[in-house]
């Protein structure tokens, strides 16, 4: 039985009483991450990521569209589990890695320090700032900011679905969503996320938004970020890809050069003859053939927006 004075103690320090957290990696080729997440999934650890070893930029992966392995280079497939949780599956975990022609000595376990790591997270998300004709700012719910009357705020909780506006392809994004909408447009929103692109364009004017994402998870974050900014009306998210049943005004596709040309003629064929489309998620390296696939599908690029190696295109049908 606890004592009232132990009993004080843990509701004044609960750290203090949470169990160990080890980082787990299997640690792979880049062209054996598939089995590495199946390894993981045997055991029953679903929420496994991925941290690739890369000595340049690259895109941002969109799960689920582009599943060609990376040639070259090595991967870590990491979980994150109490130290009791790994000590039960620690030999099924060999076992199902070994099943999988991934051999042995794989896995590199790391004691992470003793903390609360429900809300570790805020040490790495802080309050960001868009600046352009209409500054956005996203806003974190562990900092509290007053909003000025020429400010766009976004409140968002950082999930397990991308865009948080820390990323070059976001930020860029959202740069020129705040100078295209002018009020009143029907926007698409494709692979959404965490619904900032989509919530963004609500706040800056537009009439409708239809965000879509082939994730479930990044579906229930988008709408999760829509009813935090009340704007579950004004914001529809599917799961899915591009809708044919509708036209916009304007499309954001913050995915990869890869899944952009891939989609370039479908986003093109949901695009209205005065529409715009933002594309962005491409490294500066891949403009050139980015701009080409979208020409060949009846769109040109009207000016481009850059922030590091990275890249965002604004593209309008040929007129």
């Amino acid at each position: 039985m606890k004592t009232a004075s132990s009993r004080a103690s843990v509701e004044r320090s609960p750290i203090s009483r949470s169990p160990k957290l080890l980082r787990v990696a299997i640690s792979v080729n880049t062209t054996e991450v598939e089995q590495a997440i199946a390894a993981w999934e045997l055991v029953g650890v679903f929420n496994s990521s991925v941290e690739y070893q890369l000595d340049e930029p690259t895109e941002e992966p969109w799960p689920g569209h582009d599943n060609r392995p990376m040639q070259g280079g090595r991967a870590e497939v990491v979980a994150y589990l109490d130290a009791d949780h790994w000590k039960r599956i620690e030999s099924t975990a060999h076992a199902a890695a070994a099943s999988l022609s991934l051999g042995e000595q794989l896995f590199h376990v790391k004691q992470l320090p003793n903390r609360d790591w429900r809300t570790a997270w805020h040490d790495h998300f802080n309050l960001v700032r868009i600046p352009g004709p209409r500054t956005i700012i996203i806003r974190p719910p562990h900092i509290t900011h007053e909003a000025k009357p020429d400010e766009v705020v976004i409140d968002l909780v950082p999930g397990l679905a991308f865009g948080t506006g820390q990323h070059q392809s976001t930020r860029l994004c959202l740069q020129l969503l705040a100078e295209q909408i002018n009020g009143g447009e029907h926007v698409l929103d494709v692979g959404t996320g965490s619904g900032i692109l989509a919530v963004a364009a609500a706040k800056l004017g537009a009439v409708s938004v239809l965000a879509t994402d082939i994730d479930p998870l990044a579906v229930d974050a988008a709408r999760q970020t829509a009813r935090q900014n009340q704007l579950s009306e004004q914001v529809e998210v599917r799961k899915g890809s591009i809708p044919s049943d509708k036209q916009f005004d304007l499309i954001t596709a913050n995915l990869t050069a890869d899944i952009l040309q891939y989609l370039a003629k479908d986003l093109a064929s949901v695009l209205k003859p005065e529409g715009k489309l933002i594309a962005s998620g491409l490294i500066a390296t891949r403009q050139d053939e980015v701009a080409t696939t979208f020409s060949t599908c009846g769109l040109q690029m009207q000016s481009d927006q850059s922030e590091d190696d990275w890249l965002a295109l604004l593209l309008c049908p040929f007129r």
